[in-house]
């Protein structure tokens, strides 16, 4: 057991995702295996391939900041809204106010591939239906929303969180990221609270159009059950659906957390982050070096191998994505019987793909499945792929005991690879 206080637990979660607007209910999304995927509605897809997608709709963020001054919100964009809203539940989830804590001792962490882009986007269409309204599209209120860090300085304004604050864009593995410095920043004695965030808002043409390239395309094509869009691990899967929405996590001290009584969804056992140096857009297919770094991951969480009950794969539905990581655990499970390896999953046949928001997401579900005991179910799994051959738990949510360590997976292009491990709480 580590020191008391060097542990780092998970206290809050606060999601903004498509029907998820509170724990309990993306709880039930995952364990039901309730897809939120569906036919694109935010523009016309008559003239385009890609015709579906995971969209939040209904969001009003009055719900969850009704203290926010309209004045100030009518010049904030929806993502920016979003990660508020969510930092705000998990704040609220982990039992804090704004002055419950020494705020110079509270940090937030955002992840985001693509922020802002859909600002950008609306003020050049803007522009262009009539340039004479230049300085009314680019005004002073520009300035804040087309910068990649505003959401996260918004929502350290608006919640009071005068430490450590910053945004990082690492494509699909920066959740992992922003959830490390969270973890390192709170275990270094930095701060006693931190908050990771992740946000994706990339349902816009451009943006699908490149992962759509006939070339190297990765996206599904599905056009006639959106349900069914997203397959990871089957043998007939099409590519990643894509999804947008805020997620946010309330990291704390283990020892702070124990003695205010807070409830525990798990805990942070470890991080491990490298670039594999293999190929610009996709994993080592050998599967060796992501291998070689659970490996690591393991030795870092003092655990081993037959320790692991669970695995949260990237699970993009890719072909390259899917065997890769499975390669890998097949390496890492060397001589084990399928029998007796962990269960390998995914989530994103539920929310989508959402990029810079993918690994919080995917921590939180893991979390989740700790806290309730329950696995789960990966859906859309009918002819599993022979290569990727493990317990994708396919038969429904899985009731399950003595589950005590999992570990999350991230892979993204540029050759990163990230894997969490976390705990049940104890």
């Amino acid at each position: 057991m580590a020191n008391e206080k060097n542990r780092v637990v998970i206290t809050g979660i606060g999601s903004i995702l498509p029907n998820a607007f509170s724990v309990s209910e993306f709880w039930e999304r995952l364990k039901n295996g309730e897809s939120q995927i569906d036919f694109i509605q935010k523009f016309s897809t008559d003239d385009f391939p890609i015709k579906i997608a995971s969209e939040l709709k209904n969001f009003d963020y009055k719900n969850f900041i009704p203290k926010l001054n309209p004045v100030h919100a009518q010049h904030y964009n929806q993502e920016t809204l979003a990660i508020m809203s969510a930092v705000e539940m998990a704040q609220r989830d982990a039992g804090f106010t704004k002055t419950s804590i020494d705020p110079t001792k509270v940090g937030f962490i955002d992840s985001s591939s693509r922020s802002s882009l859909a600002w950008w986007e609306h003020a050049w269409t803007k522009y262009q239906e009539n340039p004479k309204e230049f300085h009314e599209i680019f005004n002073r209120y520009s300035v804040l929303m087309s910068m990649s860090s505003t959401p996260s300085t918004l929502t350290a304004i608006f919640n009071n969180i005068q430490g450590f604050v910053t945004c990082i864009s690492a494509a699909c593995v920066g959740g992992h990221h922003a959830i490390s410095l969270c973890y390192q920043a709170i275990r270094k004695g930095r701060a006693e609270v931190m908050y990771a965030g992740g946000h994706e808002f990339p349902i816009l043409k451009p943006v699908m159009s490149m992962y759509a390239d006939p070339e190297s395309r990765v996206m599904s094509l599905e056009k006639v059950n959106p349900k069914k869009g997203l397959r990871p691990y089957d043998l007939n899967r099409d590519g990643f659906v894509l999804g947008e929405g805020a997620m946010a996590l309330c990291l704390e001290r283990y020892e702070h957390a124990k003695a205010r009584g807070a409830t525990i969804y798990a805990e942070i056992l470890g991080h491990l982050s490298y670039n594999e140096s293999s190929h610009a857009y996709r994993m080592d297919m050998t599967g060796q070096k992501a291998a070689n770094g659970l490996k690591q991951l393991l030795k870092i969480s003092k655990r081993n191998p037959e320790d692991i009950g669970y695995i949260c794969g990237h699970g993009t539905a890719t072909f390259n994505n899917d065997l890769a990581e499975s390669r890998a655990i097949d390496i890492l499970y060397s001589g084990i019987p399928k029998s007796k390896q962990p269960p390998l999953g995914s989530i994103k046949p539920i929310f989508g793909h959402t990029f810079g928001g993918a690994g919080i997401i995917n921590v939180a579900a893991t979390a989740l499945m700790l806290k309730n005991q329950t696995l789960a179910p990966t859906i859309n799994i009918e002819n599993p792929d022979p290569e990727c051959a493990h317990d994708h738990v396919t038969e429904g949510a899985r009731k399950v005991s003595n589950f005590h360590t999992a570990i999350s997976l991230a892979f993204a292009i540029g050759s990163q690879s990230s894997f969490i491990s976390l705990g049940h709480a104890e």
